[in-house]
């Protein structure tokens, strides 16, 4: 068995590496729908989006060049609100479809010349045929004349559990595809995997697409989550903060330091935080503790503007009320919040850089007597 493995992991090696030597990439296409408009093409790498070219259409044609070593997942997009997905691999390649489908969902069968997206189209449809005949299963075993028949009864459960190994064969079967660790990645972000899936994928991705950069994220954020919950270690990160200056964790000199963690929406639902945060900033300053409030905000996060059409991106201000440190994360650009899920976290770490005390319900209440537990005043 552990020789089929090795043989495995060294044939899907080597189709890797055929696969990623021609670096050059050509996207071209038409879009119904439109005329001379822009069109963006962004790469996402799982951890974020990156723009990567720009063309005008002429009556819906367009074209991209590049260069990539792997495959990757793109967008295409429109506008703000219009964008589709694909799969770009090294080669050429022919799109063609309506601005119409464009939401934000993985085109199919409108992209030709790409193997990463035959393989996504080719899982999608077999997943699908494979849920469908879970369903058909589930709904005979609901039937009296099966769940009488204990013979029948078994026959069936023994096939549901085998459909039910499908997704975890299919990401092994073909783990050198950049297609398979996305979808791994994609899972994972989605809560319909664990840290401990993810682990056990690990074990044959890192053989068979060691370079991939859906792989080196998915170790990276596996180490940074063990990292915090494993290891009480707070990752040194330095951001600059809403004053515009520099904050490096690793330069600490605090006695102990609390990393307050929210989300920011409408200027109402920020309004909680900022009360907490005004009591906290009281009682850290009396026991010692440097308060540091991380905002994580989206892009996304927009304001109708008063009396117009228009619509403005909420972004916090500098208020000097505020005697705590302030940084934003746009889009989790501060790499710690990529690896945190949305909900609030609250991390007292000391000197050292461990961490002593972590709350990740919304009360301020509580937090402030659990500080008192572990701190004193100077």
């Amino acid at each position: 068995m552990k020789k089929a493995v090795v043989i495995f992991i060294f044939i899907s090696g080597i189709v890797f590496k055929s696969y990623s030597q021609n670096t050059k990439f050509i996207l071209e296409g038409m879009i119904g729908g439109i005329q001379n408009e822009t069109l963006f093409l962004y790469q996402e790498t799982g951890e974020n989006v990156i723009l990567l070219d720009s063309v005008v259409t002429k009556n819906g044609e367009f074209q991209f060049t590049g260069k990539t070593d792997h495959a990757f997942a793109a967008q295409l997009g429109l506008s703000k609100n219009r964008r589709a997905k694909i799969f770009i691999s090294p080669s050429k390649m022919n799109l063609l479809v309506h601005k119409d489908e464009f939401k934000h969902n993985f085109l199919i069968k409108k992209l030709t010349g790409s193997e990463a997206q035959n393989r996504y189209e080719d899982f999608q449809d077999k997943l699908q045929k494979n849920n469908q005949q879970k369903l058909k299963i589930a709904n005979d075993l609901e039937l009296p004349e099966v769940n009488s028949d204990s013979i029948k009864k078994k026959m069936l459960l023994a096939e549901y559990k085998r459909l039910n190994k499908f997704k975890k064969e299919y990401f092994h079967n073909y783990a050198s595809s950049p297609v398979v660790s996305y979808l791994i990645f994609q899972e994972y972000f989605g809560a319909k995997c664990s840290l401990d899936d993810v682990k056990i994928y690990l074990k044959t991705l890192n053989a068979a697409n060691p370079n991939g950069i859906y792989v080196q994220n998915l170790n990276k954020r596996v180490e940074t989550i063990e990292q915090i919950f494993t290891r009480n270690e707070f990752p040194d990160f330095s951001s600059i903060t809403l004053k515009g200056q520099e904050y490096n964790f690793a330069d600490r000199k605090a006695q102990y330091y609390l990393f307050y963690i929210w989300r920011a929406w409408t200027p109402d639902k920020n309004e909680p935080n900022y009360q907490a945060l005004d009591q906290l900033q009281t009682n850290c300053k009396e026991n010692g503790i440097e308060l540091i409030s991380l905002i994580r905000n989206s892009s996304y996060n927009l304001l109708p503007v008063p009396e117009t059409k228009k619509w403005k991106q909420w972004r916090p201000t500098i208020d000097p009320s505020h005697k705590y440190i302030e940084i934003e994360s746009i889009d989790n650009s501060v790499d710690l919040i990529k690896y945190l899920d949305r909900q609030f976290h609250a991390f007292l770490v000391n000197r050292e850089g461990k961490i002593i005390y972590h709350q990740n319900i919304f009360d301020t209440n509580l937090l402030i007597s659990e500080l008192t537990k572990f701190v004193s005043k100077p």
